[in-house]
């Protein structure tokens, strides 16, 4: 009896404890917000909304406001940082981008909101890729400007 009353409490006692979980945790889920860079507003969307090619066009746009000065004094100030998601998994691109006057947590944000967003419209669309994996490229301070280096790669394994 003991035994048969546990098997049908115990299910109960778990259900309810994720539910009330994923209550709070929703709860504490911050909301969507938005980057600014010159007076410019980089929304972050829904994660649950329909995602479309332009959301995503807009979104790439935003980023590339947000690194077009890729002026440096040191290569240690040129970054390289992953954007986007291919169906087969790992990053549509590469940016190259300077911290010296662009605010890194804010590069990355937008980065890895448009990896969201290309997530997102592969599975919405059944998408299929080649799957062929892109290696980082590696990125120096050339006549105060960051470049991609080339013929130089560092893997992403």
């Amino acid at each position: 009896m003991r035994f048969s009353l546990c098997v049908v409490v115990l299910p109960l006692f778990i259900v309810g404890c994720s539910d009330a979980a994923t209550t709070e945790a929703e709860q504490l889920k911050p909301a969507p917000t938005a980057l600014t860079k010159n007076n410019q507003k980089v929304a972050i969307g829904d994660k649950n909304k329909a995602v479309s090619k332009e959301a995503i066009q807009t979104a790439h746009g935003q980023l590339k406001t947000l690194t077009e000065d890729l002026s440096c004094d040191t290569s240690a100030q040129c970054k390289v940082l992953p954007v986007g998601s291919r169906a087969c998994g790992g990053p549509s691109s590469y940016l190259v981008y300077s911290t010296k006057n662009n605010d890194s947590q804010k590069v990355e944000q937008a980065a890895k909101h448009i990896t969201t967003l290309e997530s997102q419209l592969n599975a919405q669309t059944g998408m299929v890729s080649i799957c062929q994996h892109l290696t980082a490229p590696a990125a120096q301070c050339s006549s105060n400007k960051c470049v991609k280096v080339a013929g130089n790669a560092t893997s992403v394994y």
